[in-house]
Order: C-alpha cells, then sequence, then structure tokens
C-alpha cells in the first residue's frame, strides 16, 4: 500500500504542489501586508485631513471659545457633539478628547467625550502619555497607541485667533473596526489563496499526470523492445529530456525493425532459393517477380514498410509448391483437370503455412489471392476488382510477366515486349488497369525488365 501510494506520479504532484503552494502563500502574506500598510496608511491620512477640517469649523471655534473660558463640562459636551458628528460620517471613533497648552509648554488634560456622556468631570492634570505628540505640534498628527489592538488617535492643534495653538484635540478611533478591516483582509487574501491553491493542485495533478503518462509510455514501450515488438512509434513533441528520450527509442527501434527486416528477408531468399534450385526452369522466379512488384508498389507511391510487405510476398507467393508433387510442376505437357486442381491448392497451402508464422502473418492474403482476377474468374475464392488485396494484384501482374518472359519446360519466353502487350490486351479483365498502366510507365524507363 505504502509503495503504490508513493508512485512517481504522487511524488511529481507532491513536489509541484508544495512548491506552488509556498509560493502562493508567499505571495499572499506579501499582499495582506501590503494591504494592510496601505489600509492604515490611507486611514491615518483621511483622519488627519477630517480632524484640520473638523477644527475649522463650528466645532473647533466653540471648543475654542470655550477652552479660553475653561468650563470644562462644556467642553467635554462640545467633543461629545464632535464625536457624534464624526460617528455619522461612518468613522468609529471611541473618544475625543482635550488638552490644553500651559504655561510650561505641556499638555493638560481638560475633558473628553466619554466622561460628558457620564455626566463627569475630570480634574485638570499634566498627563505625560508616550501616545501624546510633540509639543511644538502645529499641525495634524497621527499616532498608533502602543501596546494596543490597532488604537489609533488623531491629534490636531486648536488654535486662538492669533495663529497660536492654545489646545490639542485628540481624536481615538475604535482599535476593533480597525482590526475588523484588517480581518476582512485576511478573509479575502485567504479565500484568494485557498483558491489559488486549489488550481495550483489541479495544475500541478495535470502536469503530474501528464509527465508521469509520458515516462509510462517510455516503459511500456522498453518493455515492448525487450519482448520483441520493435513496431514502436512513441510522439516525440517538444524539446524536453523526455522527448528526446523518445526520440532516441524510436530511432532504436527503426534500427531493430530494419536489422530485423534485412535478415528476415535473406532468410526468405535463401529458403525461395532452395526450393526453387530442384528445378532449373524456375530458379529465381520468385526474385525477379519480387524486383518487378517492389518497383510497381514504388510507382504508385506506397511506404516502405507497404513495400517490404509486398516483397516478401512477392518472394513467397508459391511457397506453397512446396506441398505439390514434382511431376505435376515440371510436367512438359498439358495439366488434365485433376492435376490442375491440385496445383491451384498452392495459393491455400502457401498462406496456410505462412499464417503459422507472427512475422509472416501480415502477408498470407497477398500470398493466398495472387492468382484471382480482375473480373472475379481467378482462384482460390473468385475474388473480383478492389476486393482483392492490393499487393495480390501487384504480383500477379509481376508473376504474369515473369512467367511470360521466361523459358518454361513446355514452351520458350516471350519476348519482352510482346509480353507487355500481352498485360495490356489483358488489362480490366485479368489484371488491374492501373497496375498495368504503373508498370507500363516502370518497363519503359528500366531496360533491365526487358
Amino acid at each position: 500500500m505504502t509503495r503504490s501510494f508513493f508512485t512517481l506520479k504522487t511524488k511529481l504532484f507532491l513536489a509541484f504542489f508544495l512548491l506552488s503552494a509556498l509560493i502562493t502563500l508567499a505571495i499572499s502574506f506579501e499582499l495582506f501586508v501590503h494591504m494592510r500598510t496601505d489600509h492604515l496608511n490611507t486611514l491615518k491620512r483621511d483622519l488627519a485631513v477630517i480632524a484640520s477640517l473638523a477644527l475649522t469649523q463650528e466645532e473647533g471655534r466653540r471648543l475654542s471659545e470655550m477652552v479660553v473660558a475653561g468650563d470644562h463640562a462644556a467642553i467635554g459636551q462640545a467633543a461629545e457633539k464632535l464625536r457624534q458628528r464624526l460617528t455619522l460620517e461612518t468613522l468609529a471613533i471611541d473618544k475625543v478628547s482635550v488638552w490644553q497648552v500651559s504655561n510650561s509648554v505641556e499638555y493638560v488634560y481638560l475633558a473628553d467625550s466619554e466622561l460628558a456622556q457620564q455626566g463627569s468631570v475630570a480634574q485638570s492634570a499634566a498627563i505625560p502619555s508616550p501616545a501624546l505628540p510633540p509639543d511644538d505640534m502645529n499641525r495634524p498628527m497621527v499616532v498608533e497607541v502602543p501596546n494596543s489592538n490597532f488604537e489609533i488617535i488623531v491629534y490636531a492643534p486648536l488654535k486662538d485667533a492669533a495663529g497660536k495653538t492654545m489646545a490639542l484635540v485628540g481624536i481615538t478611533v475604535n482599535g476593533s473596526a480597525v482590526a475588523g478591516d484588517v480581518r476582512h483582509f485576511v478573509i479575502q487574501v485567504a479565500n484568494v489563496a485557498v483558491m489559488a491553491i486549489m488550481v495550483v493542485g489541479v495544475i500541478s495533478w495535470w502536469l503530474a499526470r501528464g509527465f508521469s503518462r509520458r515516462l509510462s509510455r517510455l516503459h511500456a514501450a522498453i518493455d515492448e523492445i525487450a519482448a520483441g515488438n520493435i513496431d514502436v512509434a512513441l510522439p516525440d513533441n517538444g524539446q524536453d529530456e523526455v522527448a528526446v528520450l523518445a526520440s532516441r527509442l524510436n530511432q532504436l527501434a527503426v534500427t531493430l525493425s530494419s536489422e530485423r527486416e534485412e535478415m528476415l528477408l535473406s532468410a526468405i531468399e535463401s529458403l525461395v532459393a532452395a526450393l526453387e534450385a530442384k528445378d532449373a526452369y524456375t530458379y529465381g522466379h520468385s526474385s525477379q517477380v519480387s524486383a518487378i512488384a517492389s518497383a510497381i508498389g514504388r510507382q504508385i507511391g506506397l511506404s516502405e514498410q507497404e513495400l517490404f510487405n509486398v516483397r516478401i510476398a512477392a518472394l513467397l507467393h508459391d511457397i506453397g509448391k512446396i506441398g505439390v508433387p514434382d511431376q505435376i510442376l515440371n510436367k512438359p505437357g498439358r495439366l488434365d483437370e485433376t492435376e490442375r486442381q491440385t496445383i491451384e491448392q498452392h495459393p491455400v497451402i502457401g498462406a496456410k503455412i505462412l499464417a503459422g508464422i507472427p512475422a509472416l502473418a501480415r502477408v498470407t492474403d497477398m500470398v493466398k489471392h495472387h492468382h484471382a482476377r480482375w473480373d472475379g474468374k481467378g482462384y482460390p475464392e473468385a475474388l473480383a476488382g478492389e476486393e482483392i488485396p492490393l499487393g495480390a494484384r501487384i504480383i500477379a501482374v509481376a508473376d504474369a510477366y515473369q512467367a511470360m518472359t521466361s523459358d518454361r519446360p513446355y514452351r520458350s519466353g516471350m519476348a519482352a515486349d510482346v509480353a507487355m502487350a500481352e498485360l495490356r490486351r489483358y488489362a480490366g479483365s485479368q489484371f488491374d488497369p492501373k497496375l498495368v498502366a504503373a508498370f507500363a510507365e516502370v518497363w519503359s524507363e528500366c531496360p533491365k525488365f526487358h
């Protein structure tokens, strides 16, 4: 179970996924930090502008008058009204506090909106706080309260008619609201990260499966070659290492196939030569038929594999005569009906012999039907027209021409031009007319067939 789980595909998937997930999480974290920092900076700028504008309006003028008058209760109420108005503008304001600048240039606490809500008044006191801005502040300043949960205070100077800072107004923003905004960013970024990781997971699985599938095909191809099946053709598109390896395996298969075909041809030619050696009149017949059939096949555009099959079939087309008695094969006179029926069985005998050899099974139909006629009057099954395998039709033309031009015990061979005229005469009845025309072109261009 453990071995099956940790397959190459699983390992590739985990590698792709973990690497991509780590990159996604790092980018998501950077995005969150950027969004959080940008949000806080924007909030601080907005608060500074709001505080500055608020103090130039009616609440600011009223606060100035009350600070001069020293009415703490009225200062607290005015601070509460300012807090309420700012809250109505969708700002989460916790408290508005007021400090007076003393003669010794320090901040003295006067009142705030929170105490005004409770109906109490604070006693004036100097409050040294790390959250307070410097004494010489003359424009709004935003301060994050140390050791707090996103609590922010914006300080704005309250100036008298002469433009001198007489008090300081502090507007405290609700830290929970700011934290809520940050949590919202966290949720947004987390959702995006989860979706990205899911997409990365799908892509990683697809990449791992594709890569593993390509390697599996290579593995299967190697097994096929090792088992002797070298008809292997792997897709080798691309320029990566797997594609290069697939191309090399294809080249190896082609090389082995070529070597195997040459060995097979050599063995077949030796066998046919040995069989034909007992009859001086037919010696070399099959090799010459094979050469003519190959020329016709090239003329009509057969592929190399098709040409190879035709070449083998032509070499073996008379292999069934091994089962025909010599007295019938070499009889100088006309055959009687029984003898004719016996010799007409040689294509069937030859097909049965070849069908038992896996490497030659693909040429059995060509051998079996090489005496079929275009008009359907041939043997052994009376096939007609294009029902006859193409290779068998090619061999029929080559076999007839070679037989007509060679000497036999009962007659002398015809002249090449007479034999060619006979092929043309029977084109469309005994022979495929297109193949006769193709051979005529080859015949006119190749003196070796004359």
